[in-house]
């Protein structure tokens, strides 16, 4: 996610032109990286294009005759892009996306058609990934950042009260050890932040880390199941054991938590790590992090939040040697450890992570090795099918589990019928066979 926090967003209705794919791009065998010339308008984020500036050196020293500009675009960069697309003119040769969205703009069509240069590279990266980069088996992006999940904590509250963070398997446990800390501190240190407004985040990680979905593989809407009860049990523990503060994220008050023992425990992803430097910089040396909590003993311990492509706009007239920056950025091994060595964004590359850098002690992280923690299990998260209008049903999970979460979190099983129902009509998608009706109460047993 890399600390991005707001997107101007665009209704589905601004995708529908219709467009037909271009040809796929073909690189011949014979070219060499001095032939390739070119000058090429590069758009990122934040510490995302910060961190593209940096590698420009070194790609230059491959290939002397391309001229990068990375141009930090801020948060209407995807409105942005999009407009472009559609008027067919406008775009950067690259572009940055967030993965959510990736499947989205692709079915566009208005991308480069990258399969026949970048199918090589599937194997190499998480299947969770490369599936949202894949439409209709061909390949429109490439994955760079990912956001693997555990529990970032401040060392001195766990061992003023005692605490292990070892101890915490389960999120039973984690709400355990919550109670624990808000009563030795007498109120004063919270276990998390997580305001009843802002319920959206955590759901998607859990959703993912319990095998869910909001949407089957033909697109159909599949939320009512087993595996959102057990992610609506967790969400109602959690705020209902008075362990969490309800400061809003990204807030003046969920920064200054940082620097202060008002809130104990932050679950995220490993680009929070950054986050946690740039505002809490005093603090090195008093953070640590342990894995994220599993529905039950000897489950799965990881999920993924966040995480960016890069896309080639299929009107670049430069395809050559833009494919060649992708390339050099997102699938060589050495520029992705840079990526992660100079500004905290975990590269989805799978082979980097058997890289000693992994296994290296973090002294901000009290020397922990928490890089090969991050890297644990990451085959493992199951996929997310992103339907094109993800982002639209994502919303609608905001002020929907909003709302469940003021009436009191009662009736989860006609909670999620009415969901289903709801995005059914809302995006005009089937409600998939075995997912219409409400759950039985007690059907996944004792909770």
């Amino acid at each position: 996610m890399q600390r991005m926090r707001s997107m101007i967003l665009i209704g589905w209705g601004a995708l529908t032109f219709a467009a037909a794919a271009g040809p796929a791009l073909e690189l011949g065998d014979s070219v060499r990286p001095e032939q390739i010339e070119g000058d090429l308008q590069v758009w990122g984020w934040n510490i995302a294009a910060a961190s593209l500036n940096k590698l420009v050196p070194g790609f230059n020293e491959v290939y002397p005759h391309v001229r990068i500009n990375v141009n930090m675009t801020g948060a209407n960069l995807q409105s942005r892009f999009l407009l472009s697309l559609s008027a067919g003119v406008g775009a950067p040769e690259v572009s940055q996306l967030q993965l959510a969205e990736a499947s989205r703009y692709a079915r566009t069509l208005r991308l480069t058609d990258l399969t026949p240069v970048a199918e090589k590279y599937a194997s190499q990266f998480p299947a969770s990934f490369w599936e949202n980069c894949v439409y209709e088996g061909r390949v429109y992006a490439i994955p760079w950042d990912m956001g693997p999940c555990a529990v970032f904590y401040k060392r001195s509250v766990f061992e003023r009260y005692g605490i292990d963070p070892q101890v915490i398997e389960t999120w039973d446990d984690y709400v355990a050890t919550g109670k624990r800390i808000i009563e030795a501190s007498q109120g004063r240190t919270r276990m998390l932040a997580l305001a009843p407004g802002e319920l959206d985040p955590l759901f998607e990680i859990l959703l993912q880390q319990r095998g869910g979905q909001v949407f089957d593989e033909a697109g159909r809407v599949v939320i009512n199941a087993p595996q959102t009860l057990d992610v609506l049990g967790v969400l109602k523990k959690l705020l209902e054991s008075g362990i969490c503060s309800s400061a809003p994220l990204w807030t003046h008050a969920f920064y200054a938590s940082i620097q202060s023992d008002s809130i104990a425990t932050y679950p995220g992803a490993a680009w929070f790590g950054g986050l946690i430097r740039d505002y809490g910089p005093k603090t090195s040396g008093d953070w640590g992090v342990f894995r994220l909590p599993a529905f039950e003993p000897d489950g799965l311990r990881t999920s993924n939040q966040g995480g960016s492509v890069l896309v080639i706009p299929d009107q670049c007239a430069q395809k050559e040697a833009a494919w060649a920056y992708v390339e050099y950025v997102l699938c060589r091994y050495d520029a992705q450890i840079e990526h992660y060595r100079n500004f905290d964004l975990f590269p989805a590359l799978l082979p980097t992570h058997t890289d000693p850098f992994f296994d290296e002690e973090v002294p901000f992280f009290g020397g922990q090795k928490v890089r090969r923690l991050f890297a644990q299990d990451i085959g493992r998260v199951p996929s997310l099918n992103r339907t094109a209008d993800w982002m639209e049903s994502m919303r609608y999970m905001r002020q929907t589990l909003s709302k469940w979460a003021a009436d009191g979190m009662n009736e989860p099983e006609q909670f999620l019928k009415r969901v289903a129902d709801k995005l059914s009509r809302r995006l005009g998608r089937e409600i998939a066979p075995g997912h219409e009706t409400a759950l039985p109460v007690g059907a996944l047993g004792s909770r």
